[in-house]
Parts: C-alpha cells; structure tokens; sequence
C-alpha cells in the first residue's frame, strides 16, 4: 500500500502488521478490506495465497485489524488480545534450533497469516520493538507508523497533515476565547 504520508515503512516483520493496520486509510474514507471481495484481494496481493474469504473469515480479518490498531493505540483491553489468541494461537514451542514459537493453530494460509500477525504483536511486545509502532493522534486519521525519531516520542503520522491540523485547531481554541 502506498502511505500518505512522508513516513518510511516499519522494519522486518514489523511492516506486515503496519500494512495490516492502514488496509484502511481512515482520512481518506478508504478501506482495502471493506468487502469480502476486496479484502481477499488485498491478501492476495500481499502474499497470502486465500480462496473467497467467507463472512466469517472476513470479520475476524476486520476484528484482528481493529485489536491490534486499539493495542497499539493504548486503547485495548488485554481480553479482547486473548480471545484472539485462543481462536489463531497453538500453545508455545520451541523449534529445532531452540528459538522460541508462537504457532497458528491452523495452517491454512489466511489462519497462518492471521496467527503470525498476532504472534508478532506478542513477541515484539516482548523485546520492545512494539514500542515503535505508533498510531496518529489525530482520531480522524488513527494511521500507523513506525517511530524512528530517537526519544519515540512522535505522536502524529505526519506534522504537515495531522500535525499542523491539531496545531491550527489548538490555536483557533485559543484565540476563539
């Protein structure tokens, strides 16, 4: 997908869960996987080999997206992380060379994608690297982006958009009184 804003792409394995994230361009009333059609072809074209999605499938796509962007936020509750983690995650394990795992339950491409999207969540969590991953303050916008000024402190997707919109709406309050 390509970003809006002047922001580069989240690192590694980051970057899947940022694309997952701004499948919906909230700004600019778009969202890749508004439809069943549409989200089975934004999972095709980001590599995950999927028949038609059905209406299930499609909202636990939505509801993973939505989770996620919420944790990200700040704003999600732990229980709805771990209702998803029961319906996509196996039990931890180790692979052969001792690394740990947080395997899908199911190994159908769209389970596997949505279990690695989930476990990444967790094991990013871990190391902190999930820090990094930020969601626009500006409610309208809420896109994600990954935060490579060195005190991780930026908050908006873009200070010529979101930024200068919060900063003019700021001023205009001031001088309004």
């Amino acid at each position: 997908m390509i970003m809006p804003f002047s922001r580069t792409e989240a690192p590694g394995e980051l970057r899947k869960l940022e694309q997952l994230c701004n499948s919906a361009r909230l700004l600019y009333t778009e969202d890749a996987l508004i439809t069943t059609t549409s989200a089975t072809a934004w999972l095709r074209a980001n590599g995950v080999e999927v028949d038609d999605l059905s209406r299930k499938e499609h909202e636990l796509l939505l509801k993973l997206r939505e989770t996620v962007r919420n944790h990200l936020a700040g704003q999600e509750r732990a229980s709805e992380l771990n209702k998803l983690a029961k319906i996509l995650l196996a039990s931890p394990r180790w692979s052969e060379n001792g690394e740990p795992v947080l395997p899908p339950k199911r190994t159908a491409p769209f389970d596997t994608y949505l279990g690695e999207c989930l476990a990444l969540v967790f094991t990013s969590g871990l190391t902190g690297e999930l820090d990094r991953l930020k969601v626009c303050r500006n409610q309208d916008c809420r896109w994600v982006f990954y935060d490579r000024s060195p005190a991780q402190n930026s908050v908006w997707c873009s200070m010529d958009l979101c930024g200068a919109r919060q900063k003019m709406r700021t001023y205009r309050s001031r001088h309004a009184r």
